[in-house]
């Protein structure tokens, strides 16, 4: 019994390695898109859709009007980094309730539960996103909570 199920593995593994089958490409230059803004501290992208998927890249409390790191602690930084994450999946046709995760990065583990506050109150009750955070020891700017995220819809 063994031996013909190996040979049925073996089998389906050198038809599926023939030469003549074309594949298509993993992903068109269609289906991938930078998702521009002003904001952004760095060689990088706020934001890549790809497919279904909004990849948006890490978040801090920068005031769009400054440029500036926005003052009143790490619940006013919270609030600043979600709604910037917010206006950058509103500008690729998405929204909250398409968020699927999220990492947040704290500087001080100890702002973990005044973030929860804040951060609970931009996704739906219904379904949060997945989410990891991470205490880290330092983030650009001196910020103390960095948010990225990846969205998915169905197009």
């Amino acid at each position: 019994m063994f031996l013909r199920f190996a040979f049925l593995i073996v089998m389906l593994a050198v038809a599926g390695c023939s030469g003549n089958q074309k594949r298509p490409p993993v992903m068109q230059d269609s289906d991938r898109e930078i998702i521009q803004s002003s904001s952004v501290i760095g060689p990088y992208s706020p934001a890549v859709r790809a497919g279904p998927f909004l990849f948006v890249s890490g978040q801090i409390g920068l005031e769009k009007e400054t440029g500036e790191l926005r003052d009143g602690g790490i619940e006013m930084e919270t609030r600043q980094a979600l709604d910037n994450l917010m206006m950058i999946l509103k500008s690729a046709g998405y929204d909250s309730s398409d968020v699927v995760s999220t990492t947040v990065y704290l500087r001080s583990m100890n702002d973990y539960q005044r973030m929860n506050l804040i951060y609970g109150g931009y996704f739906p009750d219904s379904g949060f996103p997945a989410r990891s955070t991470v205490a880290v020891s330092d983030l650009p700017r001196q910020a103390n909570i960095e948010i990225a995220a990846t969205a998915y819809r169905a197009r």
